[in-house]
C-alpha cells in the first residue's frame, strides 16, 4: 500500500468513527427514511435467497442497521466486519448475538470458503481497492455462495437533487471523494470478470429514492413515514423513464455475486 492510499484509509477511518455510525442512525430514526431503508433490506435479503442456518457475512457492515433488520427476519448466523471501531460499538447494542470484527474489506481475517452468503450495502465504493476485496470476497465464499452489493449511481436526475439540496461535501468520505469518479458499473464489472466471475447481467432498480427520502438530510419525506408511501409509486414510475438502480450478476461455476448499483437505498 503507497503512503498517499495508507493516509486516506486513516482518514476514512477516522471520518466514520467521528460522524460515519452517526449520520447512518440519525437517518435511520426519520420514519420516512426508515421506510425506504427496510425496502432496500428486503430487496437485498432476497436477492441473497437465506436459509436457515446459514453463516451470512455484512462487509462494511456500520453501524450494523442491516443486520439488526436481518436478524429478526431471518434464522441466520449473522456476522459483520467494519473498519470503524465507533461504529462496531454501535452495532453491539442490544445485539450481543451479532458477531463483529474490526478489520479491512481487503484482507479479511476468515478462512477460505467460510460463508455462504455476503453482503456489501452501501459500502463497496468506500473501498479503496476494490479489486482486492472482490477477491476476498470470492475467497470466503463458500462453493454456491451468493454475494450482493447494493451501491450508488449518480445519473444526470440525481445529481440535480444533489445540487439542489446537497451542495456540500460534508456527508461524503474522505474515500468517497478520493475515487468516487473512478466507482463505476464498467470498472466494477471489469474486476469482476478479472476476479473469475462471469454471466454477467446488468438491471435496474428504485429511482431517486434516494434524494428524495433524505438519507443524511432532514427533507420531509424523511420525516414522514405516509409521505414516503405516498409518493413511492411515482418514483417507481419514474423509473420506466430512467432508471438507475443497477444489477449485474457474474457467475463461474457454483459460486455467484448479485450486484447492485444504485443512486439510492430504495
Amino acid at each position: 500500500m503507497n503512503e498517499a492510499v495508507s493516509t486516506i484509509k486513516k482518514q476514512e477511518r477516522c471520518w466514520q468513527d467521528r460522524q460515519g455510525g452517526t449520520l447512518q442512525q440519525e437517518a435511520y430514526r426519520r420514519p420516512g427514511t426508515r421506510i425506504m431503508m427496510e425496502a432496500q433490506f428486503d430487496r437485498v435479503a432476497a436477492m441473497l435467497k437465506l436459509e436457515p442456518g446459514m453463516r451470512v457475512l455484512d462487509l462494511g457492515c456500520g453501524a450494523g442497521l442491516f443486520l439488526g433488520w436481518l436478524r429478526t427476519h431471518a434464522k441466520i448466523s449473522c456476522h459483520g466486519l467494519d473498519l470503524s471501531l465507533n461504529s462496531l460499538k454501535s452495532a453491539q447494542v442490544g445485539a450481543a448475538d451479532l458477531k463483529l470484527i474490526l478489520g479491512d474489506a481487503e484482507s479479511l481475517p476468515y478462512k477460505a470458503h467460510s460463508f455462504k452468503r455476503i453482503s456489501c450495502n452501501g459500502a463497496a465504493h468506500h473501498l479503496l481497492d476494490l479489486g482486492s476485496a472482490v477477491h476476498e470476497m470470492y475467497r470466503v465464499l463458500a462453493p454456491g455462495g451468493i454475494a450482493v452489493m447494493y451501491e450508488p449511481n449518480a445519473n444526470v436526475l440525481t445529481n440535480l437533487v444533489r445540487a439542489l439540496f446537497l451542495n456540500t461535501d460534508k456527508y461524503e468520505s474522505p474515500a468517497d471523494l478520493a475515487h468516487k469518479d473512478a466507482f463505476t458499473p464498467g470498472s466494477v464489472r471489469t474486476i469482476l470478470q478479472d476476479t473469475g466471475f462471469t454471466d454477467i447481467r446488468i438491471g435496474f432498480y428504485d429511482f431517486l429514492a434516494y434524494p428524495l427520502s433524505g438519507m443524511y438530510i432532514d427533507l420531509p419525506l424523511s420525516r414522514s413515514r405516509t409521505a414516503n408511501e405516498t409518493t413511492d409509486p411515482a418514483r417507481k414510475r419514474l423509473i420506466r423513464v430512467a432508471s438507475c438502480r443497477r444489477c449485474v450478476q457474474a457467475a463461474v461455476g457454483e459460486k455467484f455475486i448479485v450486484s447492485y448499483w444504485a443512486i439510492c437505498p430504495g
